[in-house]
């Protein structure tokens, strides 16, 4: 979109490219507010693009909801089909090593074939992976189910994201997008788990009846999508192949700071969401599938608050925050697990929470800001690699160490790894991004 100046000391019209189309420098708003930006009158597809804004969210959160419905039924499937935690690892990081390829091979399938058809495929996977919970009878169909929930996340996170920054352009728009599509991706993943633990602890059939609800929740999620407009143009057939890494040649080094933190950050989380359930009932003595699934819910609820509450800092700041509290969370939790006291665990669950929201914020914000507009979801989807390969590779090592040494040792040599790894970051963030910062005051 284009806009024509004229004026007395015009003889020909001006042409200005649209705010979205603008090129900044980097770092230039490294250290504005999230929400700070231009207001502009809306064109009638700008308008159209606005109304579609929040049912895309609201697609968003729901498919994410769907990768954590299992999350407090794996005791019941242990019970049924007795398998070993090791299998419940596995499952895990069958799950995650999904998501990755699919970041990794179709990172730029939106870019290319646009954002819809992407996201319908994500949705049509997620209700595959839901009809296989319902018919699963063992182990085998539970690992495909999975996959294709690994599937549909890994085309979803990056698709949605970039969808959600197209429908509302410019930096106000794009810092807004960024804090709706941390809020929906953290709280669809924690709606899940209370959803479920809910179901299996106070309804019938505790391994079907949530998944059979959650079509409906997706037959929904479909209607919606069918409202949204299309942001790419031209289209083409997607590759579906390795075409890099797609971290931007602006502001490198800024995007692989915030990389590292988000990994540190969803380590943490993928330690909450595939291992404490167990450690509840195995350590804390708490077999209560529905306060599994609110402890693992509160978590995420708690780092949704927490972005909200940030929204107005810049994410620099917010990265900065959020690894300060991290080393503070990780101690909470070893002394938790040491003593086998519940309001310890529940203190370290809170505190991580707020460590995670803040560094999920503020390291999208600058993946966001610092992708280019032809490839957005590629950028946006190697900032998601980083995530979920914090969530299974340093999570799979404490599940597997679990089971040669146990629980305790497990995480206690998954925090120190962890505790190292935010040290780390905390300097490259310092590093990385000050100058930027100082540069835009």
């Amino acid at each position: 979109m284009s806009t024509t100046i004229t004026g007395p000391r015009h003889d020909r019209p001006m042409t200005t490219a649209a705010p979205h189309a603008a090129s900044q420098l980097p770092g230039a708003d490294a250290a504005a507010p999230f929400g700070e930006g231009p207001a502009a009158e809306p064109s009638r597809p700008d308008a159209r693009r606005r109304a579609a804004f929040w049912p895309l969210a609201s697609v968003f959160a729901a498919a994410m909801l769907g990768t954590t419905l299992p999350t407090p039924l794996y005791s019941i499937y242990q019970a049924q089909w007795h398998f070993s935690a090791a299998m419940v690892t596995v499952i895990f990081a069958v799950y995650a090593a999904a998501v990755l390829v699919t970041l990794l091979l179709g990172g730029r399938s939106s870019d290319q074939a646009g954002r819809k058809p992407v996201l319908a495929v994500a949705l049509a996977l997620s209700a595959l992976s839901t009809v296989a919970f319902i018919l699963a009878p063992g182990t085998g169909v539970l690992l495909a189910a999975r996959v294709l929930s690994g599937l549909s996340a890994g085309l979803m996170t990056g698709t949605a994201t970039a969808a959600l920054t197209e429908l509302v352009p410019g930096p106000a728009g794009r810092g807004r997008a960024s804090l709706v599509a941390t809020a929906a991706n953290m709280g669809g993943l924690g709606l899940g788990p209370l959803i479920a633990g809910v179901f299996a602890q106070y309804a019938p059939h505790p391994t079907t009846l949530v998944f059979e609800v959650y079509l409906v929740v997706l037959a929904a999620a479909g209607l919606c999508l069918r409202f949204i407009p299309e942001t790419v143009s031209p289209r083409h057939r997607p590759a579906l192949r390795f075409a890099g890494w797609g971290i931007p040649e602006r502001g490198r080094g800024q995007f692989i700071a915030a990389a590292v933190a988000a990994f540190a950050a969803f380590a943490l989380l993928g330690l909450f969401s595939s291992l404490v359930p167990g450690f509840i009932a195995g350590v804390l003595h708490q077999g209560n599938h529905a306060l599994q699934g609110t402890v693992v819910f509160g978590m995420f609820a708690a780092g949704t608050i927490t972005q909200i509450a940030l929204s107005q800092i810049s994410s620099r700041r917010a990265v900065l925050a959020g690894l300060s509290l991290f080393l503070a969370a990780l101690a909470l939790i070893v002394a938790a697990l040491a003593q086998a006291a519940m309001a310890l665990f529940l203190a370290g669950t809170l505190t991580g929470a707020m460590a995670v929201g803040a560094i999920f914020l503020g390291s999208l914000a600058t993946a966001n800001r610092l992708a280019p507009p032809e490839r957005r979801s590629q950028a946006i989807s190697a900032f998601f690699v980083a995530c979920y390969a914090g969530l299974i590779i340093p999570v799979v090592g404490a599940g597997v160490l679990s089971g040669l040494t146990g629980t305790f040792p497990a995480v206690l040599a998954f925090s120190l790894l962890l505790a190292a790894l935010c040290l780390f970051s905390l300097a490259k963030t310092a590093t990385t991004a000050a100058p930027d910062t100082a540069a835009s005051q």
